[in-house]
């Protein structure tokens, strides 16, 4: 149903590239900050050389998810590349081009792989084309079956004079000429030809350009990645495949897959199985270097193709009834539904993309249709006769132009059917499918090398006429490789009280009666317990006899800790959560300790926005997590909630023995990018330093910047400032060396970072730490790279079926061009753990391989709150949630109800949510 809005006017939009340079904007604004200080870009910087591998620790020989990718022709492939448009001529003269030329925006899932799909099912007819011409073996043609081909021969020159290389031409297939397996297609329906124009881009050699120095230079890391998957492409009814060697299974239980492989998720979802593929070039373990396919199992959420009504059903419902469409749950599904492709039934199934969720009913829309007035159910009732099963659900919105004219049109949720093929974004994931996923996910190391190997069949590597064609053949086993095992740094508790960690899986516990390293001070604190429903909630007793527990616990770990002043009891409502904070700020509250209901998710984000804003301490427990101490004796759990607290009101629980130099400042940087509405614009950036006076302890903080994918860089100048300053307030001194471990997406982004943001943050430690040195080093865990035991026992529970933590590997599988090295230093709690890759771009303190790997191990102990290793170093991790928090309380502001002060600039945000101005400066508030 369309209701027209007649305001017109013309959107606005930001251009983002410079067209004379093609460069982006962040990188002309990066240029343009670089400038301004004075430094000399170099657009060819010289990354940290390869370092001699390390010593320490224990020999130990891993299996990897790498499957070597060899050549079978020593003298070379030589590739050519051309940019190919493809139409359809209809009988009517009319001209349909099937790949039109776009730009990189995203789209939508749906669209993408109908398109995708018709490309596929459409190319034995080029390969027809080749065979006709005679220029070109079918199999040596690879796409990415959008613009990209790939050939093994220089056609372009049969048909263009070599003066003029790049002019596009022409080749035809008549539909005579049809391949017989193409001639009763539904997509040839009417078509007189295919025409295909092709445009040569350029030529390389495949071999010589990936291992070319320049790490920027990837046309062949393209090819073979194209090139491997080129089978399994055409296999259109087996498989879908998505951007960056993703591919997921249609039908998993034809692959030996079974049913609780693939379980539905909360919400109308369901998660989808496949694989991931990426092309690596590895040392070796002899001289020369070599190339390899790592293959990892790969899951994630699809939208399940049901009705919008159902999905609206599913997101709501709790065992108690339908949750009603307002506030949190509204924003749930809204973002759930928002940007989903949608078929209409009642319209032959027209695809629709879902713009809004509105919050009125098709019994109190009231809509205009031919100057008379009528609503919504109506409207239905007497065009199509259909009488709405549930006309009280909110209508969907679509939003679109006719004749230049913005219209919305409304359609009721039971009438709208899911597309197929679409994943479910990040903004989407609830709370409830997220618990869901992590216990799918976690994948013991066994199984997963056994699906691993399943979906390398799956892929169609061995006897693959296309990788004949090209030379190139994949091996069927996994690589192996030697590696370490480092030991465990040394806890240091109170009064010096030293605790060697000997367990497996790098755990401890603190002996009775020892005290924290540096014990807190928590005065003047009180206990809010929120209740929603007091039939269900944790009563005023329970909650009585935990104070008692956490105080008496407090207390033996050496915190000077008072009785609670009281217990205040709140509704889960945000307006009275208000009233609270102030009620506690009159009192001067210095810390309080909530308990709020399991179902309540929808406060714990405003808690730690007034936390920010009034100076109050705060952690917040789940109802569940009190009983269980109280019913259960669950007393690991109350000593973890003790560390945490010990933690926000400035103590250190432990310190990490001779890890870190009195001199040496060490910071992590983590950023978070997601965007969660319109009126969002902004990136976070959380980081984590030892600026306090024990040296192995970090706190935190967080800085906003205008959004971007991980472009700017003027950030540094806050966070080089801050950190230092507060060095030197706790230290006395000036740090003379710097460590930064930064997270980073993929090895693209590693030329930007050492023409643009190395050079930066050399100059602004010379500002403000003048004479200090810098090591760069680069997390990163978004990769598909996995180790696993040589040996491992299915019998075993996960933790011990995992690589042991301290295992690292620094040669074989790591990049020839870059000082690399693969570090496991968590044993992880359940699944196959994922081993974080460190590459060091910049090294001016000339560490070795055993400092650095010896480093960013010990540092991995030192979170604090719980007493085991994490995956990363502690300020790594430690400014990851900073990130997160700071995107959370922002939120929180943005969408508070009956919020008028929406921060949308950097400058704001600064001011009002980091914490440098606060009573939390200098202290790790987010623990």
């Amino acid at each position: 149903m369309t209701s027209r809005n007649n305001t017109s006017g013309k959107s606005s939009t930001t251009s983002k590239s410079n067209p004379l340079t093609g460069k982006t904007i962040e990188r002309l604004t990066n240029a343009e900050l670089l400038k301004s200080e004075g430094i000399i870009i170099d657009t060819e910087p010289e990354y940290c050389d390869k370092k001699k591998p390390g010593t320490a620790g224990k020999a130990a020989r891993y299996l990897t998810n790498f499957f070597g990718l060899k050549p079978t022709n020593t003298s070379g492939v030589r590739v050519f590349q051309y940019d190919i448009e493809i139409a359809k001529v209809l009988d009517s003269g009319k001209t349909i081009v099937l790949n039109k030329a776009r730009e990189t925006t995203k789209k939508n899932d749906y669209f993408e792989q109908e398109e995708r799909r018709k490309l596929v099912a459409l190319w034995p007819a080029f390969q027809e084309v080749l065979r006709k011409y005679n220029i070109a073996r079918a199999e040596s043609s690879i796409t990415d079956f959008k613009r990209i081909l790939y050939l093994l021969d220089s056609i372009h020159l049969q048909f263009v004079s070599e003066d003029a290389p790049k002019e596009p031409f022409t080749l035809e297939l008549e539909r005579s000429e049809f391949p017989s397996n193409l001639t009763n297609s539904d997509l040839l329906n009417g078509v007189a030809k295919l025409e295909y124009k092709l445009s040569y881009t350029t030529d390389f050699d495949s071999m010589e350009s990936i291992f070319s120095d320049n790490l920027s230079e990837n046309e062949g890391i393209q090819y073979l990645a194209l090139l491997s998957s080129m089978k399994v492409s055409l296999q259109n009814k087996d498989i879908a495949v998505f951007e960056d060697g993703k591919q997921y299974l249609n039908d998993p239980l034809k692959f030996g897959f079974r049913d609780t492989d693939i379980p539905e998720l909360h919400g109308g979802k369901r998660l989808g199985i496949g694989s991931k593929k990426t092309v690596k070039l590895v040392s070796g373990n002899g001289k020369d270097a070599g190339i390899a396919l790592a293959i990892d199992t790969k899951r994630t959420a699809f939208h399940d193709p049901i009705l919008l009504s159902q999905k609206f059903e599913a997101l709501l419902s709790t065992p108690r009834g339908m949750n009603k469409f307002v506030g949190a749950n509204a924003k749930k599904v809204i973002d759930n539904m928002k940007g989903l492709a949608c078929h209409c039934i009642h319209l032959k199934n027209q695809t629709i993309i879902v713009s809004d969720v509105s919050a009125e009913s098709a019994t109190k829309k009231a809509i205009e249709v031919d100057g008379k007035k009528s609503t919504v159910a109506d409207y239905y009732k007497k065009k199509y006769n259909i009488t709405l099963k549930h006309p009280d659900y909110p209508l969907i919105v679509q939003k679109k132009i006719f004749k230049g004219v913005k219209q919305q049109c409304f359609y009721p949720m039971e009438l709208l059917k899911i597309a197929k093929y679409q994943r479910v974004k990040q903004n989407a994931q609830t709370p409830e499918q997220i618990s869901q996923m992590i216990r799918q996910c976690a994948t013991a190391p066994q199984k997963r090398l056994s699906e691993i190997h399943n979906l390398f069949s799956v892929l169609q590597l061995i006897g693959n006429e296309y990788l004949k064609e090209a030379n190139f053949a994949v091996e069927k086993t996994c690589i192996s490789t030697m590696g370490r095992q480092l030991k465990a740094p040394t806890i240091v508790l109170g009064n010096n009280k030293t605790m060697e960690i000997n367990n497996e899986n790098g755990s401890w516990e603190m002996a009775r009666n020892s005290s924290f390293n540096t014990p807190s001070s928590i005065q003047n604190w009180c206990c809010v317990l929120l209740q929603s429903n007091p039939r269900f909630d944790l009563n005023k007793r329970t909650a009585e006899d935990f104070i008692k527990r956490y105080v008496q616990y407090g207390k033996q770990c050496g915190i000077k800790m008072s009785d609670c002043a009281e217990i205040c009891e709140c509704p889960t409502n945000e307006g009275e959560l208000k009233n609270l904070f102030d009620y506690m700020k009159g009192y001067n509250t210095e810390f309080a300790l909530f308990m709020t209901p399991d179902n309540v998710t929808n406060l714990h984000n405003l808690i730690k926005l007034y936390e920010r804003k009034y100076g109050i301490a705060t952690q917040d427990l789940k109802h569940s997590t009190v009983k269980k101490i109280i019913e259960k004796n669950q007393i690991r759990t109350l000593g973890n909630i003790i560390l945490k607290s010990n933690v926000k009101k400035g103590g250190l629980n432990y310190d990490l023995k001779n890890v870190v130099k009195a001199d040496r400042l060490i910071i992590g940087i983590g950023f978070n990018h997601t965007m969660s509405g319109d009126t969002d614009a902004l990136s976070v950036v959380g980081y984590a330093a030892n600026t306090r006076k024990i040296t192995t302890d970090f706190a935190g903080d967080v800085l906003y910047t205008q959004f971007t994918r991980d472009g700017q860089i003027s950030f540094y100048e806050k966070l080089i400032q801050n950190t230092v300053k507060n060095f030197k307030s706790s230290r006395n001194m000036t740090p003379k060396e710097v460590i930064i471990y930064r997270t980073s997406g993929s090895e693209g982004k590693y030329n930007d970072y050492c023409i643009y943001e190395i050079p930066y943050v050399k100059a602004k430690l010379k500002q403000y730490a003048p004479g200090c040195k810098l090591t760069f080093v680069v997390v990163e865990k978004g990769h598909n790279f996995r180790l696993f035991k040589e040996k491992i026992n299915s019998n075993d529970k996960a933790p011990s079926q995992n690589v042991a933590p301290g295992a690292v590997v620094d040669t074989g599988i790591t990049n020839p061009k870059l000082c690399e090295f693969f570090l496991s230093s968590h044993s992880g709690l359940q699944g196959t753990v994922k081993v974080p890759k460190y590459v060091v771009l910049y090294d001016d303190l000339n560490l070795s391989m055993d400092e650095l790997e010896g480093l960013t191990n010990s540092l991995a102990y030192g979170y604090q709150v719980v007493t085991l290793p994490v995956s990363i170093p502690a300020p790594v991790y430690i400014a990851n949630s900073y990130a997160e928090r700071g995107r959370n309380i922002l939120n929180a502001n943005n969408h508070n109800i009956g919020q008028k002060n929406i921060i949308i600039d950097e400058v704001s945000a600064n001011e009002k949510l980091s914490y440098v101005s606060t009573a939390f400066n200098n202290i790790r508030i987010n623990a």
